[in-house]
């Protein structure tokens, strides 16, 4: 009976899923996360494939939990072909059934770049229904520091354009990035920047040390 009573309430249990894109055009040198530098030789049908046995796997014994959210992080999984998005949402729709009744969330992590900008149409056509945007810091240098390769003028570009296609658009922002007499007023104004940019939700870290990093 106790077997039966936490197989019952493990089903009871909302189901996420997590989508992880390993690759990166550069790597940042905070990051520690299973991530490689992206190569345009790529299989991306191979790539795919995977994905999906992958999740052909888990289904086997998650398929009657409640899809409550998809999350694709990475990495950078706006690298990613839009047909690849495309591909694994769709084998997710039709494979988990039972879905949260006030719909799935489903979040893509991108980076503000043009060239990944342009596909955010085509990200939404595949049912991605909210953006989150690596900015990371408003600041010029920080930028320089932190090893990003997207401008301030791009990050707010990219905060607009995404803005103006999904009703749920969050930020990434990352504190205590380097010693700094004004540390506390300079994130003070960096945050009142940011507040006043309209984003609904902005996700805070504080730049953390991990072996085998630049930092």
């Amino acid at each position: 009976v106790s077997m039966i009573n936490r197989v019952r309430r493990a089903v009871e249990v909302p189901l996420s899923i997590y989508v992880h894109w390993p690759f990166c055009k550069t790597i940042c040198g905070y990051c520690n996360f299973n991530r490689f530098i992206y190569d345009h030789n790529i299989n991306m049908q191979q790539m795919e494939d995977a994905f999906i046995e992958q999740l052909k796997y888990y289904n086997n014994f998650t398929r009657e939990r409640k899809l409550h959210s998809v999350f694709f992080g990475g990495g950078t999984p706006s690298l990613a072909e839009p047909k690849f998005i495309d591909n694994v949402l769709k084998f997710i729709d039709q494979n988990w059934q039972n879905k949260d009744e006030s719909g799935v969330e489903i979040s893509m992590e991108v980076n503000p770049t043009s060239v990944e900008i342009d596909n955010l149409n085509k990200y939404k056509q595949s049912g991605v229904n909210r953006i989150s945007l690596g900015i990371q810091s408003l600041n010029p240098s920080d930028l320089s520091y932190l090893g990003r390769t997207h401008s301030v003028s791009e990050a707010i570009s990219a905060i607009n354009s995404a803005q103006s296609i999904f009703d749920r658009v969050s930020i990434d922002l990352i504190y205590a990035r380097r010693k700094n007499p004004n540390l506390l007023s300079d994130w003070n104004d960096e945050l009142h920047r940011a507040l006043n940019l309209g984003t609904k939700h902005i996700s805070l870290y504080s730049l953390t040390l991990e072996p085998g990093t630049a930092f």
